[in-house]
């Protein structure tokens, strides 16, 4: 027994650098199956939850009702839709019912809490098939004509927004109901040399015996 022991520590004195380097590995194992463990616990392994559906409500009701689920809540952009009450969220990711683990972060965006306003341009005297394309990809939708008679075929005479006269320049929401008042090339425009003829011929008939 005492021969055994005498050669353990006989060996352990012959190569100490081995058995430290045992040792070392030995509680860095260690270390890590703790942390590990611990790190399970911290993020909850294996449990989800379901994401929230929060889309179409105001930015505190959503907030809190994200916050009481077990998540964390950021907001990325702001922007315009009008198809959303205004000041709530419109879009959010993880989506709505998704599974996601607690704390982590649901992104919304969200809808701006007045319109954006587009300056308008200068339409008049332009064509019909012009101005549309302008509007359009200025982002407005809402987009009717109304034909006057007007010698002057499919040109913009005047621009109204929701019933109301507008000009270039004119901020507007791109909700608005924009009427374009165009020319339907109907009205005859009469000449000075017309207008001279017929008056000489009114005059003739005056003098007729």
């Amino acid at each position: 027994m005492d021969n055994k022991n005498n050669n353990k520590q006989g060996f352990a004195r012959k190569h100490p650098i081995l058995i430290n380097l045992v040792a070392i590995c030995i509680t860095f194992i260690v270390i890590c199956i703790i942390a590990m463990i611990g790190l399970s616990i911290f993020t909850e392994h294996g449990k989800y939850k379901n994401v929230p559906d929060v889309r179409r409500l105001p930015v505190r009701d959503a907030v809190m009702r994200i916050e009481n689920a077990g998540f964390k809540c950021e907001i990325t952009d702001s922007t315009y839709n009008d198809s959303y009450p205004l000041g709530s969220v419109i879009e959010q990711d993880p989506k709505a019912n998704a599974q996601a683990k607690s704390l982590r972060t649901v992104y919304l965006s969200v809808n701006a809490s007045s319109p954006r306003l587009v300056a308008l341009p200068g339409l008049n005297d332009q064509s019909v098939r012009q101005c549309e394309s302008t509007l359009l990809g200025l982002g407005f939708k809402n987009i009717s004509i109304n034909r006057i008679q007007s010698p002057y075929k499919d040109l913009i005479l005047d621009v109204q927004a929701d019933g109301k006269r507008v000009t270039s320049g004119s901020k507007l929401p791109l909700s608005a109901r924009i009427t374009l008042i165009v020319g339907d090339g109907n009205e005859v425009i009469l000449s000075p040399d017309s207008i001279d003829n017929s008056a000489m011929s009114d005059n003739a008939d005056d003098f007729e015996f």
